[in-house]
């Protein structure tokens, strides 16, 4: 077929299908950018930063006691074992120490927060650090031990 014996209507149709792929093509790369890009964002949106806590440990220096929102259930610990446990899912606590890493992570992956535990055994009388990583709240207001 010669090109001067094509219609109009063919040669709409031949340039159709050399186009049709390449805007295809287009159109599926606007539309999973797209994609991309609200799917990135909702996450961003639903799901904070790690190192934005929900709240900030309330207390004040004068009564020494913070009191901060944890995981109930979390061990106090005091070299290396185990004297006690925090029952409660809110409890105070008097400084925090930077020292060896916690094996827990988050924003502060050094920090240890002193305490007194619910239910003490073993020796120490129960004061000991909990994992700062065991700590909802932000521990920044606490004094340094």
């Amino acid at each position: 077929m010669r090109l001067g014996a094509l219609k109009a209507t063919d040669f709409r149709d031949v340039l159709m299908m050399k186009t049709l792929p390449r805007g295809g093509r287009f159109a599926c790369s606007v539309a999973c950018a797209f994609l991309l890009v609200s799917t990135l964002t909702s996450a961003a949106v639903a799901r904070p930063s790690e190192s934005a806590a929900v709240s900030t440990c309330e207390g004040d220096a004068l009564s020494g006691h913070w009191w901060c929102e944890n995981k109930p259930g979390i061990r106090v610990q005091w070299a290396g074992q185990t004297v006690g446990y925090l029952n409660s899912d809110t409890n105070w606590f008097t400084c925090r120490y930077e020292g060896d890493p916690t094996g827990g992570g988050g924003p502060h992956p050094n920090r240890w927060i002193y305490t007194l535990a619910d239910t003490p055994h073993l020796g120490h009388g129960g004061w000991g650090f909990v994992k700062d990583s065991d700590v909802i709240d932000e521990t920044n207001p606490l004094p340094r031990c």
